[in-house]
C-alpha cells in the first residue's frame, strides 16, 4: 500500500472523519516508479523575459513567520478534536517552532498549473499524461479525469492532478522555472505576518474548495475562482482545490535546525512535502503552516502543483 503519511504518523487503523480530513483521496494507490531527474526532451514554447513571467507574482525579499508556536497548535488540535475525538496533539507538531526566515525575491505562478497548461506539456514532450496508469480496479480508473492523452474540455482551467513529484519537476524545468521551496509556498500563502490563511483569519468558507466527495469533472473548480481567496501577494488558490508539491524533502524536526536564510530543506529524504489542503478535507487541513508529505512517485487525484522562478534583476537582463 502505497501511503501519503508514514505509519509512524498516524494509527495503522483509521476512524472514516480522520480520513478525510488529513489523508489523500487516493489512499492505497499503486505507486508507479519514476526515475529521479528524468531528462526533459522537447523545447518549451519560445518566451521573451516578460512572457515568462507571465501569470506569476513577484514576492519581494524579506523576513517572514514560518511555521506555528505551541499556543496555535494547541487551538488547531482542539478543532481537529471537533472533526475526531482520536485527533492528537503531535499529528501536528511539526509546524514548531515558530520562526522567521529571510528569502530573496522571487516569483510563484499566481495559480495551479492547469490541464490546459499540462497538455502542452505532454503534446511537446511526449510526456507521459496525466492519470494513473497503474490503475487496475474500477474504483481506481474513477479517480482519473485524463483518457489517454485527452481530457474533458469542462475541466481545461482546473488544475492538473494525477502527477507525481517527478511529474511537477519535469514540467517546471521545461518552462524554465522550478518547484517552490516549502518556504517559498508558505510566505506566498501567509505574507511576512504569518496569516493563518492566505486571505487572513477568517474561516474558509466561500474562499476556498474543500470538504466534498469525488465527483469526477465536478469535484474541483477553476483555478483563480476565489478571488477573496487569493494571498496578500495576489497568488489564488493556497487553500483547497488540490495539494501542491513543493520542492523540498520532509523531516518532520527541519524547522528546529533549518537555516534562517533561503532554506531549501534537507538534503535527501523518502517523503517530499505537499502544501495546502485539499477539496476533500476539513477546514482544519487548510492553515497554511500545515506540513504533509508524500512519496515522489505516487500519483493522487487530489495533487497537483505550481511552479516559482528565481528573480531576474537588471544586470542579468544584460547579459
Amino acid at each position: 500500500m502505497s501511503n501519503r503519511f508514514p505509519i509512524i504518523r498516524f494509527p495503522q487503523i483509521l476512524p472514516a472523519v480522520l480520513l478525510c480530513a488529513f489523508l489523500p483521496a487516493s489512499w492505497g494507490a499503486a505507486e508507479i516508479p519514476d526515475p529521479p531527474g528524468q531528462a526533459v526532451s522537447g523545447a518549451p514554447p519560445p518566451a521573451s523575459i516578460d512572457e515568462r513571467f507571465s501569470r506569476m507574482v513577484e514576492i519581494p525579499a524579506g523576513i517572514f513567520k514560518m511555521g506555528s508556536t505551541f499556543q496555535q497548535i494547541i487551538k488547531y488540535w482542539n478543532k481537529c478534536l471537533k472533526v475526531d475525538k482520536n485527533c492528537r496533539e503531535w499529528w501536528l507538531k511539526d509546524e514548531l517552532p515558530e520562526h522567521k526566515v529571510y528569502l530573496d525575491d522571487y516569483w510563484i505562478d499566481m495559480f495551479e498549473v492547469t490541464n490546459e497548461d499540462y497538455m502542452q506539456f505532454v503534446s511537446a514532450t511526449g510526456h507521459r499524461p496525466a492519470l494513473d496508469d497503474s490503475c487496475r480496479t474500477r474504483q481506481c480508473r474513477d479517480g482519473d479525469l485524463w483518457d489517454g492523452a485527452a481530457y474533458p474540455e469542462s475541466i481545461r482551467n482546473q488544475p492538473v492532478v494525477q502527477v507525481s513529484w517527478y511529474d511537477a519537476d519535469a514540467y517546471c524545468r521545461w518552462r524554465g522555472k522550478r518547484l517552490p521551496t516549502e518556504a517559498e509556498w508558505e510566505k506566498a500563502a501567509r505574507g511576512p505576518a504569518g496569516r493563518l490563511y492566505p486571505w487572513g483569519n477568517k474561516p474558509p468558507a466561500g474562499r476556498a474548495t474543500y470538504k466534498r466527495k469525488w465527483h469526477g469533472a465536478f469535484t474541483m473548480t477553476n483555478v483563480g475562482s476565489y478571488s477573496n481567496g487569493a494571498s496578500i501577494y495576489g497568488v489564488y488558490d493556497l487553500a483547497g482545490n488540490v495539494w501542491e508539491w513543493v520542492a523540498d524533502w520532509y523531516d518532520a524536526a527541519y524547522y528546529k535546525k533549518s537555516p534562517k536564510k533561503n532554506p531549501q530543506g534537507p538534503a535527501e529524504g523518502r517523503f517530499k512535502v505537499v502544501r495546502g489542503g485539499s477539496w476533500i478535507n476539513y477546514a482544519i487541513t487548510l492553515h497554511s503552516s500545515l506540513r504533509r508529505w508524500s512519496r515522489p512517485n505516487v500519483r493522487f487525484n487530489d495533487t497537483g502543483f505550481r511552479c516559482a522562478k528565481d528573480a531576474i534583476h537588471e544586470t542579468q537582463t544584460h547579459r
